[in-house]
């Protein structure tokens, strides 16, 4: 996303606001950072983050900072509001990429030639890449999935926190893992036998932190964020005062898609898993896809139908067949958690957001959020979605400014 322009809400806090602190190597580059970007997404491993740099462009060939230099990236907070994030926010930042121009100049003068332009850096969190890269290769015998995980997690620096709820209690006899990264190893076992009966969501935080979610279960836990959508015509002094670092507020225009014909014309309202248990010649699984979706999406319980073209679509002539999986010892977790994946976001919410932002909150991926209209023609629009993925522009101006995008996602479109 283009960083913006727009100024501020007139009920942004004017006693709150950001300061940036950017090292590279050993310089110090603060004063010369005029934007900042951080991309934080549930289908990515890590966060990514753009800094835009204005700098002699000869920085980059004379110190040669071609990669092996770390980045430190400091967000501080400024103002009375310590309810926002009470300490600094650290990132230790590697850059995959820069862009830079360099503009003609003279072979030989008299005088130096200082060429100042913005340089790009995009950059990852170096603790969280390491982690996610680590090589892991192992043989586990009579060990369940979290218990996989839980024991690869060690040889990296990472801290693992492992939804418990839903998850799968399948005993897998053998598993050979063959030289690979740790992330991968986790989406071949959800893949394989499912972690969740439900969509699984893995990410690892700027803290060196690896989550790996139930993303089902999130709307019955407190939400991370309160969405209020505010008519443009109405003061609502309590939502723009308040200091609960969860509630969030738009005047701007809300995008929103359903693409419930879509997913049931490709997957199908009814499903024939035939698998090859172990001690069987074959089995095979029924699977409503309607079902499917009430007991294991994220769905907004206020109102759990779900809607398609049932006479176009029919579940008793549109059949889809599924034969590539060996239906480990008659679990049906996979079939959960692998189908649920794909009608996640059936229904999506994409809204801006600005202010003084509580940046921890916004980078919560795979968390609750809750969406309250007070306008009576997107009363449907209400309920709980997950936070998919969230992109926060910081923007120096007189001071800095923040303004953020959140992408919001479940399984069905609530028609109260």
């Amino acid at each position: 996303m283009a960083a913006s322009t727009t100024p501020l809400l007139t009920e942004w806090h004017p006693d709150v606001t950001y300061d940036f602190v950017l090292r590279i190597g050993e310089d110090d580059y603060s004063t010369d950072l005029i934007n900042v970007e951080i991309k934080t997404s549930i289908t990515q491993p890590y966060q990514h983050i753009i800094l835009d740099v204005r700098m002699n462009v000869d920085d980059i060939l004379e110190n040669t900072l071609f990669g092996q230099n770390e980045i430190k990236l400091i967000i501080k907070l400024i103002g009375t509001d310590k309810n926002r994030f009470a300490d600094d926010i650290v990132f230790e930042l590697m850059y995959i990429d820069t862009l830079t121009e360099y503009s003609p100049v003279q072979q030989a003068s008299e005088t130096d030639q200082v060429e100042r332009k913005v340089t790009r850096f995009k950059t990852v969190c170096i603790n969280a890449y390491q982690s996610m890269s680590t090589m892991v290769n192992k043989i586990y015998f009579n060990k369940k999935p979290d218990e996989i995980i839980t024991d690869l997690v060690k040889a990296t620096s990472a801290e693992l926190e492992y939804d418990t709820v839903g998850k799968s209690s399948l005993n897998i006899d053998q598993l050979l893992i063959p030289p690979t990264t740790f992330y991968n190893v986790i989406n071949y076992l959800d893949k394989t036998y499912g972690l969740f009966k439900g969509p699984m969501a893995v990410h690892a935080t700027h803290d060196n932190k690896i989550k790996v979610q139930n993303l089902n279960k999130k709307p019955n836990m407190a939400q991370m964020i309160t969405l209020y959508l505010i008519a443009t015509d109405k003061n609502e002094k309590e939502i723009f005062e308040s200091e609960d670092a969860s509630v969030f507020y738009t005047r701007d225009a809300v995008a929103s898609s359903y693409k419930g014909n879509a997913v049931f014309s490709v997957q199908a309202p009814t499903i024939k898993y035939i698998v090859k248990p172990r001690d069987a010649l074959s089995k095979t699984h029924d699977i409503s896809l309607v079902g499917e979706i009430q007991k294991y999406g994220v769905i907004e319980k206020n109102n759990p139908t779900v809607y398609y073209n049932g006479a176009a679509i029919s579940p008793f002539k549109r059949i889809g067949f599924e034969k590539d999986h060996t239906g480990y010892d008659d679990d049906q977790t996979f079939i959960h958690s692998n189908l649920s994946q794909n009608i996640l976001d059936m229904a999506t919410i994409i809204a801006d957001v600005a202010g003084s932002l509580p940046v921890l909150n916004l980078m919560a991926v795979g968390e609750h959020v809750k969406i309250v209209s007070h306008t009576d023609s997107r009363l449907k629009l209400s309920g709980s979605y997950i936070l998919k993925g969230s992109s926060v522009i910081f923007l120096k101006a007189t001071t800095w400014e923040a303004n953020g995008r959140l992408f919001l996602s479940r399984s069905n479109i609530a028609q109260q």
